[in-house]
């Protein structure tokens, strides 16, 4: 089985900030949906619960303790959505291949989400200090 940011069109920056360690995408903390029509695609905000334990030294510096990433699912086949009337969302994220399409799925019982894209793209990776 690989791990999702294998999945990654680019893995670089993942793995510059994590190295050899591996972020899990499970009991994570969803901030938003973005449905965007050119793509198409999905982007999803979210925390990581794993901070890198050689983080970058302006992360040090300014004493950021959570790592806050924005998946990007490209070129979208499907998605469905229910759940979403919350405002806090910690979750499993699953992400795999199939049929030669990314794969997402979010089972939990405020929030069902399912998409299939031709890509999985990391938009964005910063960090802040979570109180």
């Amino acid at each position: 089985m690989s791990h999702w940011f294998e999945l990654l069109v680019n893995s670089q920056a993942i793995k510059s900030i994590y190295g050899d360690e591996t972020p899990s995408l499970k009991g994570v903390d969803v901030h938003s949906l973005l449905l965007h029509r050119d793509g198409p695609k999905l982007s999803i905000k979210l925390n990581l619960n794993e901070y890198p334990s050689l983080p970058p030294k302006k992360w040090n510096v300014q004493k950021f303790n959570t790592v806050q990433i924005v998946l990007s699912f490209l070129d979208l086949k499907s998605v469905k959505i229910s759940g979403w009337v919350d405002t806090i969302y910690s979750v499993d994220i699953n992400i795999n291949i199939e049929n030669g399409l990314v794969i997402l799925n979010i089972d939990d019982k405020d929030l069902k989400l399912t998409a299939e894209a031709s890509f999985l793209d990391l938009e964005a990776i910063t960090a802040y200090s979570k109180i």
